[in-house]
């Protein structure tokens, strides 16, 4: 398992919210959660501006795992192998071709806002509130 796995989202949407929570709900017992970030947050910016990340792509989920960064479909492929069963098994997706995995995350992604028409914001309860990088 990886030492450090943080997980960077956008923080004003509500599918990405509703993503964390899913993700907390589902989560295998280690002795490494995933942390949490949005990418609007100063850390996100300190950190990502390291991998040359473009900042005016807030709808790109960004899954950093130790030193090793991941975008888009692959990012959230590899976040299953963090999850309990069933989910885990999702990562058999990457056996479809990256570009037709983007292009259904980009789909998703320029519609999130669409799918989801209620915000949602999720308050991690006091268990779950230092996995959250400010």
């Amino acid at each position: 398992m990886p030492e450090k796995t943080i997980l960077f989202y956008d923080g004003d949407c509500a599918l990405c919210n509703k993503s964390v929570q899913f993700v907390i709900d589902h989560e295998k017992e280690t002795t490494h959660p995933i942390l949490f970030c949005s990418l609007q947050s100063n850390y996100a910016k300190q950190v990502l501006a390291a991998y040359n990340y473009n900042f005016n792509q807030l709808s790109t989920l960004v899954l950093l795992i130790d030193n090793r960064i991941l975008y888009k479909s692959t990012a959230a492929l590899e976040l299953s192998r963090f999850l309990k069963t069933p989910y885990k098994w999702l990562i058999v997706l990457k056996i479809i071709p990256r570009f037709v995995r983007d292009g259904v995350y980009n789909f998703i992604a320029k519609n999130r806002k669409r799918l989801l028409k209620k915000s949602f914001c999720y308050i991690p309860s006091p268990e779950h509130k230092g996995r959250f990088i400010d």
